[in-house]
């Protein structure tokens, strides 16, 4: 269940900022609409190619568990101090 929820939270996280993004980066950050949108595909590639870093390190030296948890731990760090100092 653990699994489903982190899932959930990620896929969330994920869409929300995505669909706001480029507005993001032209805005705040000056950046034109082809730069913008270029980052935004550059971080949604990232997005997608991650997981298969975890898979090898899960698969290699943590385990499933451990290797979820960690970057769970990870995750939620970062998410808290990116809400901290934006919020």
């Amino acid at each position: 269940m653990f699994c489903v929820g982190n899932e959930c939270c990620e896929r969330l996280a994920y869409y929300g900022m995505g669909t706001n993004l480029v507005n993001y980066l032209e805005s705040r950050l000056n950046q034109g609409n082809a730069t913008a949108a270029n980052n935004v595909t550059n971080w949604s590639g990232t997005c997608y190619i991650t997981p298969l870093i975890g898979a090898f390190i899960a698969d290699a030296y943590l385990g499933r568990y451990w290797t979820i948890a960690t970057f769970v731990f990870i995750y939620v760090s970062v998410s808290f101090t990116c809400f901290l100092s934006f919020g």
